[in-house]
């Protein structure tokens, strides 16, 4: 059985300019997930989100779920994967993208 990961990265690129809490400092949608997809980028997967980590990764970004100040183009995707309901993982329930 494969694992699938739905999401993206997003940065923040005039935080270093400005500091995070400017109001230009704002989040952009920067890659989807999609790329990861590809024959099972299981070491992938585990490094970023804990998912299939049989490697004994740290994971970067395990169980964060939508933060709350993320970008328009993530929130619009999340909601056309079918939001909480729709992020579901193997090992924890529901969960949203980071």
């Amino acid at each position: 059985m494969s694992t699938d990961v739905s999401g993206m990265i997003e940065c923040r690129p005039l935080a270093r300019i400005w500091a995070e809490d400017d109001e230009d400092a704002v989040w952009h949608a920067a890659i989807d997930l999609f790329l990861l997809n590809t024959g099972n980028a299981y070491d992938a997967l585990a490094c970023l989100f804990g998912v299939r980590n049989s490697f004994g990764f740290q994971p970067l970004s395990e169980d964060r779920g939508l933060p709350e100040d993320a970008s328009d183009g993530l929130r619009d995707a999340f909601n056309a994967w079918g939001g909480p309901q729709g992020a579901r993982t193997e090992r924890h329930g529901s969960a949203g993208p980071s």
